[in-house]
């Protein structure tokens, strides 16, 4: 695909030709040939490392915010070949932050230098990183050639893992009496009752011990707690993404305690470990937070909300 350079070239050849009409010494010939015959010659040795490129594109999956990170673009060329110049250029977006930031950037020697794109982590979000465009020009400039572009990148910028000015005391907040109710199938639970034999129910549930000493048939029902789920529900982030940073502090807290619990934003995301957390988090920051998902308190054992950082118990 011809450049500006080309038409320039173009016009060099006929200032070239006028001055050979104009000049009859050995001199004007010498500078009409070298004017047509140069850059065709030095394009086709840049010809070669401008077909054979081939670019790639890395990403960290991960940063805290305020931590430097950068998108790595790499380029495959042979090296005994004549470089050329390449220009990438791309876009950063940010959704869950609503920001969007372009990128123009070019290397002179492919074969042994990587562009290095500086990632914005001053605000967390699920950052989308695209490259739209890949070019590359001979020496001289007179044409370029589109290459494929590397396939789309994220980078998850995570808030720190904060506690509120005023945490609350975990271990007081769980300790709420328990909702029992029968355990689906029966079987061993520590938590049980004792009732009167009723048609139906397993030989291996009768309390024979005890049912020695009375005139009936004692059953021992296994039961299972009712609200045995905790919700950690986000209101509101609140500035500088406060709250995130206390939901990461809350969840991680609450896994320490080997509790399962189920974060709650547009979205509600099931949490077992510290794992899960992260992958909550990075499903979290890559859309806009609406507001929180309907959910019955009453199948909970606790609700911890967070607004603007702080954590109530309802």
């Amino acid at each position: 695909m011809p450049t500006v350079f080309f038409l320039l070239y173009l016009l060099m050849i006929g200032v070239a030709w006028l001055l050979r009409l104009s000049y009859l010494g050995w001199f004007g010939f010498y500078f009409f040939l070298c004017v047509i015959a140069l850059p065709p010659f030095v394009l086709l040795l840049s010809l070669p490392a401008m077909l054979a490129l081939k670019a790639e594109s890395h990403a960290p999956p991960t940063l805290t915010k305020g931590q430097n990170g950068v998108l790595r673009l790499e380029f495959r060329v042979p090296r005994f070949l004549l470089p050329c110049r390449v220009t990438v250029s791309g876009e950063i977006e940010n959704p869950f932050a609503g920001e969007r930031w372009r990128f123009r950037e070019s290397v002179a020697d492919p074969a042994r230098e990587t562009l290095s794109i500086p990632l914005p982590t001053a605000l967390c979000g699920r950052l989308r990183l695209r490259i739209t465009r890949v070019e590359c020009r001979d020496v001289i400039g007179l044409v370029r050639v589109l290459h494929r572009c590397p396939e789309e990148r994220m980078c998850t910028v995570l808030p720190p893992v904060l506690a509120p000015d005023k945490a609350p005391d975990l271990d007081a907040v769980l300790e709420t009496a328990p909702v029992l109710k029968p355990k689906y199938g029966g079987g061993y639970s520590e938590e049980h009752e004792l009732r009167e034999y009723r048609p139906g129910d397993a030989a291996n549930s009768v309390h024979w011990k005890l049912s020695s000493k009375t005139d009936a048939l004692i059953v021992r029902e296994a039961l299972e707690r009712e609200n045995q789920r905790v919700f950690v529900v986000l209101s509101r982030v609140g500035p500088e993404d406060r709250g995130l940073e206390v939901l990461y502090w809350l969840s991680c807290e609450l896994c320490r305690r080997e509790l399962a619990h189920t974060i709650i934003a547009d979205r509600s995301y099931p949490v077992t470990n510290e794992k899960e957390t992260v992958e909550a988090l990075c499903a979290l920051l890559s859309s806009p937070i609406g507001e929180p998902q309907r959910f019955d308190a009453s199948l909970a054992r606790c609700v911890l909300r967070i607004c603007d950082g702080e954590v109530t118990v309802t």
